[in-house]
């Protein structure tokens, strides 16, 4: 495979920007009714409160957005090897040594779930860390917020997985 090979999978700002924002606001207009419970009154201003909800929450999804770009999630997909990134540490997993790779759950939520043959080793330069399940390591990877998408990740691994049987294929349930 040659280096036009190649597709990376990053993590969208302007996804994460709506995403925080629509968190933002619904966590905005929740502290403000606690904090009218605990004073007992009822706030008799909407539209002020509706003012500051929204710079709250476009001040909110801005400054994540700065803060935490350098550790979003990404996915490199490359000849010789898989590479991870997950909240800054990585992991580049030769497709030889991967027994399955699965995406769970739907929409900005989504998982990549990627499990190593048994007995095969991580390699050394890994930091990233495996979670055991089932006796085997298995990467994960939040791959909801990616560019170009979810769709586009599942062709491109399916294209690079090395081919096994099919019951060595399939993701064991659960």
């Amino acid at each position: 495979m040659d280096e036009n090979d190649r597709t990376t999978f990053r993590t969208s700002a302007r996804l994460m920007f709506v995403f925080m924002l629509l968190l933002g606001l619904p966590a905005w207009v929740l502290v403000q009714a606690v904090l009218a419970l605990i004073a007992g009154r009822v706030a008799a201003d909407y539209t002020n409160l509706a003012v500051t909800g929204v710079v709250y929450a476009v001040a909110f999804s801005a400054f994540t957005v700065l803060l935490h770009r350098k550790t979003w999630s990404s996915v490199d997909v490359t000849g010789p090897a898989l590479g991870l990134v997950e909240k800054g540490r990585s992991a580049l997993l030769p497709w030889q040594t991967i027994r399955w790779t699965t995406i769970r759950r739907p929409g900005p939520f989504a998982v990549l779930q990627v499990a190593l043959r048994p007995g095969a080793v991580a390699p050394p330069g890994t930091t990233l860390r495996p979670r055991i399940r089932a006796g085997q390591p298995v990467y994960t990877v939040n791959v909801g917020l990616v560019r170009p998408g979810t769709s586009v990740l599942r062709a491109e691994l399916a294209r690079h997985l090395p081919q096994v049987a099919a019951s060595e294929r399939s993701a064991p349930a659960g």
